[in-house]
């Protein structure tokens, strides 16, 4: 039997997962739907005020609704693509993200509770950093004793840069939908089928759920809100997929591949706590320097900065996933993402000055918005 073409192999990956995913994006909006009913008498509400720009009570429930298809997947498939290890983890942090939004927790406790979830990725399910790959051209890197410390500060970085990112109407969640897409795709490519059901799942989710959390023309504003729990969620399934994709028998995906699926959300947030920093401030202070509120400040309406975000995400994920099918060697990878990281920030940084020369005074008043 000749063998498959590249093209062939991705298509017949796609093709099983494509009913599932429209199951779970059904499943998803009708979840939503029944929660934002329910939201105000449960308290799921965001009300204005503060640094936030909408001027209305929107329904947080975007993050149970994602739940319910989490757990709905678990007891409905046959072979549910959901690791029991993943959902105990995820129930963690959904936890603790519920708690923060009733009584706003200070970082730490949410930064313990992040931990402790990639502990159990760790030890229950094995998901390891156990190497980060040829980065410098002279030989793979491992980790050895560093593995599980190092595994915890990377997937950290990924929940928060995540959930950091989520300032604007259908941005964490398009952005997250194309990372977890291009994982699927590498997923698929590399036969690993467990791990693309996740990711595939967790896609018809997200698509769910953005029919109300986006600008659309019968919908000016978003309905419905992600919530922290869902941002941290989110974060979490990128880098648990990213990891699982590169370490153990079979992987042939290298780190610095996958760490181009989520080099958005990462740069921003890297550069944002470097400017912070560089203040005086501490890096964890709330403020609006991120990208999406560069684009606002410069006359983009909510829609256009959004689709340059997405593009840009779709952008960087190519990179990393066709760069690893055409044998891009992984220094080269690894030199060209340190290379757009430090332009970013000193753009970005750069950019800022120019257009508040006398100090940060905020985009326009236009930005729609959970934080």
């Amino acid at each position: 039997m000749p063998e498959l073409t590249e093209a062939q192999r991705l298509l017949l990956g796609l093709g099983g997962p494509g009913l599932f995913m429209a199951l779970t994006a059904l499943g998803t909006a009708i979840a939503v739907v029944a929660l934002e009913r329910l939201a105000p008498g449960l308290g799921l509400v965001d009300h204005p005020g503060g640094r936030k720009d909408h001027d209305a009570p929107v329904p947080v429930v975007g993050d149970i609704a994602l739940v319910v298809v989490l757990i709905g997947a678990v007891f409905l498939a046959d072979r549910p693509p959901v690791p029991p290890f993943f959902l105990a983890a995820a129930g963690i942090l959904v936890v603790v993200s519920v708690l923060d939004d009733w009584n706003g927790l200070h970082h730490m406790p949410r930064f313990v509770a992040q931990a402790i979830a990639v502990l159990v990725m760790v030890w229950g399910a094995g998901v390891e950093l156990r190497s980060v790959g040829d980065l410098l051209g002279w030989r793979t890197i491992g980790l050895s004793v560093l593995a599980v410390p190092v595994t915890v500060f990377a997937v950290v970085g990924v929940i928060n840069s995540v959930n950091m990112i989520d300032g604007m109407d259908g941005l964490a969640g398009s952005v997250s939908l194309v990372s977890l897409a291009w994982l699927g795709v590498a997923a698929s490519l590399s036969g690993l089928s467990a791990q693309a059901g996740l990711a595939w799942m967790l896609c018809g989710g997200l698509a769910g759920f953005l029919l109300f959390n986006l600008r659309l023309p019968w919908q000016p504003r978003a309905r419905v809100f992600l919530g922290d729990a869902g941002s941290t969620l989110l974060g979490f399934a990128i880098a648990w997929l990213a990891i699982d994709l590169t370490q153990g028998p079979g992987r042939v995906m290298p780190p610095i591949a996958a760490l181009w699926v989520a080099a958005l959300p990462l740069a921003d947030t890297l550069s944002l706590m470097a400017r912070r920093r560089s203040r005086g401030q501490s890096p964890f202070r709330p403020d609006r320097e991120h990208i999406h509120h560069f684009l606002l400040a410069r006359g983009f309406s909510v829609s256009g900065a959004l689709a340059v975000l997405v593009v840009a995400s779709v952008a960087l994920g190519a990179v990393g996933v066709l760069g690893w099918r055409l044998g891009v060697p992984e220094p080269v990878l690894f030199y060209a993402l340190a290379s757009l990281f430090l332009t970013y920030h000193f753009a970005m940084k750069d950019a800022w000055a120019r257009l508040h020369p006398f100090g940060f005074t905020g985009p326009p008043s236009s930005v729609a918005r959970e934080t």
